[in-house]
């Protein structure tokens, strides 16, 4: 029995799989939203470093903003540059495995 031909088909179920269970992974990406303090803000970058309660450990989500960011201030559009250091904000951001980006930030 030739088993040439299934050894062929096998690097194509590899990569298909790999494909698949990638997809699945930027799919399956949650979004978490928690209340927490502005500890540093980039401007020129677009970034910012919030630290955040998670469970009893404080945790500190760095990252660029996405693009179609959500940015509020009491209710009304805002732009990075209205935030200070120090100020309590609700921050909602995505881990991926290329680090966290933030998709809202937002003072009540």
């Amino acid at each position: 029995m030739n088993r040439l031909p299934y050894l062929k088909v096998i690097p194509i179920v590899v990569v298909m799989a790999v494909c698949l269970v990638g997809t699945q992974s930027i799919a399956g990406e949650e979004v978490c939203t928690s209340k927490g303090q502005i500890e540093t803000i980039d401007c020129a970058c677009n970034t910012v470093a919030v630290e955040v309660l998670l469970g009893n450990t404080y945790f500190t989500i760095t990252g660029p903003l996405c693009r179609g960011i959500v940015l509020e201030r009491k209710g009304q559009p805002a732009a990075l540059a209205d935030f200070s250091v120090g100020e309590q904000v609700t921050v909602q951001w995505r881990h991926t495995n290329k680090g966290d980006i933030i998709e809202t930030l937002a003072v009540r």
